[in-house]
């Protein structure tokens, strides 16, 4: 007879042994003990790719974001040490002739192609400018030339900056706004997509202070528009060719069509003879390419003062009509074309209203 206990023992089933996790998913992403030929060419291939893939992600951060910041710390770090560099004497007597600013000495004795400084109170905005012999030169050079991706802020090539000869009646400046945060990073925020935020960042920034070699001046911003740079979207407004005017009546259609296209009034007055400075860089929010956010400013006239007025700021407002492109106005406002003027006429010295201008909407 059978023994009991061991026809029990026979009859149980076995439990399958629990494989480890870890083991389990080795085993199926490296070549294995037993694998096929096909299985470990899979196996090898897979691997390659996954770190092909890791090295290529590496790569795309350090180039896209890591070495711009380190570009952007070591940048301000060098203009950080030239800014706390006493001149010499040597470096301030080798500025041009009649130049006033001595405390700019250091930086043109570092690059004589350095024109100015730039700042805008309260933003990042506080860097030098320099000049090429065409706007390519420093598009992608920092301030002593070399290569860098963010680049520098310029003045266009055609602007003079002298002591001796008549200066630019509009002094146009361009930067980068990159994701490093630098240049001109904050003039988009003159120009959002919520035009209720930008239009309180103008009421906190009204003024852009531009200082060159000869003078220190201040400017009021009257104008914040978006542009587009290729016909293919519409009539383009050609603001780089507007260095100087020939007439007062070109000096004034410019004003006009600088406050035809600004998103907002500032109600700051303009009269032939004043002087215009203009900054300009990329815009991005409306998905369209190569459009731009110029801002423009009227130099503070003599005996003017160069602070508003609360009063002066609360009547700071949008306008109810700006003048866009074809193809932004398709996009943004169904198609909806541009109705006229909303600006006073008395803004510009001796401009006369016409039919183009409309009563304030209620």
């Amino acid at each position: 007879m059978p023994d009991y206990k061991s026809v029990m023992v026979s009859t149980k089933k076995k439990k399958k042994k629990k494989q480890n996790p870890f083991l389990a998913i080795a085993q199926g992403l490296i070549p294995w003990k037993g694998d096929s030929v096909g299985e470990i060419i899979r196996k090898i291939v897979f691997i390659v790719s996954i770190i092909a893939l890791c090295v290529a992600v590496v790569i795309i951060a350090d180039t896209y974001i890591f070495k711009p910041q380190r570009d952007r710390q070591e940048y301000n770090n060098n203009i950080l040490e030239l800014y706390n560099k006493e001149p010499t004497k040597e470096e301030i007597e080798a500025l041009p002739e009649k130049a006033i600013n001595v405390e700019y000495a250091t930086f043109y004795g570092e690059n004589p192609d350095f024109v100015g400084w730039i700042t805008i109170k309260d933003t990042n905005i506080n860097y030098p400018v320099v000049q090429g012999r065409d706007n390519d030169e420093y598009l992608y050079a920092d301030f002593k030339g070399n290569y860098n991706k963010n680049g520098t802020i310029f003045a266009d090539h055609e602007n003079v900056f002298s002591a001796t000869e008549n200066m630019s009646a509009n002094t146009i400046l361009y930067g980068h706004n990159l994701r490093t945060e630098n240049y001109f990073t904050d003039v988009t925020e003159y120009r959002r997509i919520d035009l209720d935020k930008s239009l309180e960042f103008l009421k906190g920034h009204p003024v852009i202070e531009f200082n060159t070699l000869f003078e220190k001046a201040k400017y009021k911003i009257f104008s914040v528009m978006i542009l587009n740079t290729t016909d293919n979207y519409g009539d383009v407004f050609n603001y780089p060719s507007m260095i100087n005017f020939k007439s007062k009546a070109q000096f004034n259609e410019f004003a006009a069509e600088c406050l035809d296209r600004s998103d907002f009034f500032t109600g700051v007055d303009i009269k032939y003879g004043d002087e215009f400075l203009t900054l300009s860089t990329c815009e991005f929010e409306s998905m369209l390419y190569d459009m731009r956010i110029v801002v423009v400013a009227r130099k503070v006239r003599d005996g003017e003062s160069s602070v508003f007025t609360e009063e002066e700021l609360s009547k700071f407002v949008r306008n109810p009509d700006p003048k866009y492109c074809e193809v932004y106005r398709d996009n943004w406002f169904y198609g909806a074309k541009w109705e006229g003027r909303y600006w006073d006429p008395a803004w510009i010295e001796g401009y006369e209203k016409d039919e183009t201008f409309l009563d304030w909407p209620e």
